[in-house]
């Protein structure tokens, strides 16, 4: 006699709670598999698609260049005691003067 089993259809908000689970400090992927009655290669999966989803939904913000306004003579001169911000991320440098924008 062969058993006959039906495919689970999991909610969003199910997979979400899932993979919550896994990245908990500590987690073990195949324990809350276990704990959920799934396999564990289906959390990596909706893991997997969980990254690319919010990979997806990343927004960018244009960059828009516009001449920089006269600066006031006492503000120039805090402006030059103050350090520049500097911003690293993926190769790219993003590096703002002091007096840069309002």
């Amino acid at each position: 006699m062969t058993k006959s089993y039906r495919r689970r259809k999991w909610s969003d908000d199910d997979k979400a709670r899932i993979v919550a689970e896994t990245l908990e400090p500590g987690a073990v992927v195949a324990e809350v598999a276990r704990r959920w009655h799934v396999c564990s290669q289906q959390v990596f999966t909706w893991r997997r698609e969980m990254r690319a989803g919010a990979a997806a939904r990343l927004d960018f913000v244009p960059i828009v260049a516009e001449a920089p306004a006269a600066i006031p003579e006492p503000a120039a001169a805090l402006a030059s005691t103050l350090p520049a911000v500097e911003v690293r991320l993926a190769g790219a440098v993003l590096r703002v003067e002091p007096g840069t924008g309002s």
